[in-house]
């Protein structure tokens, strides 16, 4: 059964707070993923896996002076997201999706600027680990 999410009711924490201008978030999980080679053949015999990788971006108007600080000073935070299911889905009145990404850093920032004057800084980030309830 998928779970439908409002984008709209979502709350998305930043050590507890809230980042003022938030335009977007983003997030990609992903392994290390080799192949073993089959001997005497061309064909794969499986696949070893490694470390889980967690990486995303969050998407703010204009600057976000909380990421810029943990940039500059390399220090860690935390982000949890309280998804509230849709009430319309079968099974889901009043249930809440939480995900807590722990030991967040900002890799980098990009800042654009359009035609029409409209700012928005993309800041990088990647967890040590993602815990979902």
């Amino acid at each position: 059964m998928p779970e439908i999410v409002n984008a709209n009711v979502v709350d998305i924490m930043f050590d507890g707070k809230p980042i003022p201008g938030l335009k977007g978030f983003t997030f990609k999980i992903y392994k290390d993923k080799r192949e073993i080679p089959a001997i005497g053949s061309r064909e794969t015999f499986g696949y070893s896996y490694g470390k889980l990788h967690i990486r995303g971006q969050i998407l703010v108007h204009s600057n976000s002076t909380l990421l810029n600080e943990h940039m500059e000073n390399d220090t860690t935070f935390q982000i949890t997201i309280n998804m509230p299911l849709d009430p319309f889905m079968p099974g889901s009145e009043g249930a809440v999706k939480n995900i807590a990404f722990d030991e967040c850093h900002v890799e980098d920032r990009e800042f654009s600027l359009d035609a029409h004057g409209y700012a928005v800084t993309t800041y990088t980030w990647s967890a040590v680990r993602i815990r979902e309830a």
